[in-house]
């Protein structure tokens, strides 16, 4: 399962994005990936962008959509 969301703020034509998860599982809903901007992790140098892994939690940029897909494509494989 690829869950996407992004909640988005639009003013006067201006979108700003305020918060996005994109959470990946497989079919036992053990976690593969979740890249999302919670500020619960303030150390990390990309804060508060973030991405989860099964073990570990690390610091990255936010992914484009396409790479997400791309990422969850190649686990497929």
């Amino acid at each position: 399962m690829l869950a996407v969301s992004e909640a988005l703020r639009v003013i006067d034509g201006q979108v700003t994005q305020l918060d996005y998860p994109y959470h990946f599982q497989d079919k036992n809903h053990q976690l593969i990936f979740r890249y999302d901007s919670t500020p619960h992790f303030p150390d990390l140098a990309s804060f508060p962008h973030h991405k989860h892994l099964p073990d570990n939690v690390v610091a990255t940029d936010k992914p484009e959509l396409a790479q997400v897909l791309q990422e969850a494509n190649r686990y497929l494989r």
